[in-house]
């Protein structure tokens, strides 16, 4: 077998412990940082915050917004503007959501192993994800996954708009303890609330 093979065989196992970690996971919770560029952007954007997810339910929060989903009904408040839209909450292929691209990594995309470094001491591998067909959202992903227990750490994608996106995540915790209303929004008094709920 040539180095090619044992590769490709490397990053579909590393593929495959990746999607299963992440279809097990009962829950995860981080901190991030999220840097956006693009020929068409004047700077890079750049934002930091907190995420917490649970299958399909999450709440990220930065510091000028908050989007929570219970699965059911989306809330986005946006403090800047003093308001929150109330929409149902649709997973599809049109919307970019970090926690379903870590569930579905290992069905779209075909992987390929790019090597390894040390970040923060500690080992990871390098995967460059290509998508199986053109349905679905972006040209291709690159992760940076620990070698030691396969939790994504970096993610990079670009979309079909050559919108580069870089998630960095750091003080990673498997399975915290989640209060009963992380999944819930109540708006504010003093904002405007926009219910787009059928």
């Amino acid at each position: 077998m040539g180095s090619l093979d044992v590769r490709a065989q490397s990053a579909d196992n590393l593929q495959a412990e990746i999607a299963t970690k992440y279809e097990s996971l009962k829950a995860m919770s981080a901190s991030f940082v999220q840097v956006t560029t693009s020929e068409f952007m004047e700077a890079p954007e750049r934002f930091s915050g907190t995420i917490v997810f649970s299958g399909s339910k999450y709440r990220i929060q930065t510091s000028s917004q908050t989007i929570v989903t219970d699965g059911q009904t989306l809330w986005i408040s946006n403090r800047t503007e003093k308001q929150v839209i109330i929409n149902d909450f649709i997973e599809d292929e049109s919307s970019f959501s970090l926690t379903s691209l870590l569930r579905q990594i290992g069905s779209d995309y075909t992987a390929t192993l790019l090597g390894q470094k040390k970040k923060d001491g500690v080992d990871h591998d390098l995967i460059s994800l290509i998508p199986k067909d053109e349905n679905v959202q972006f040209k291709s992903v690159q992760i940076d996954a620990r070698s030691s227990d396969s939790i994504v750490t970096r993610v990079e994608v670009l979309d079909f708009n050559d919108v580069r996106m870089v998630f960095d995540l750091h003080d990673i915790v498997l399975n915290p303890v989640i209060s009963s209303d992380s999944f819930s929004f109540v708006p504010p008094s003093g904002v405007e609330v926009i219910d787009l709920r059928n």
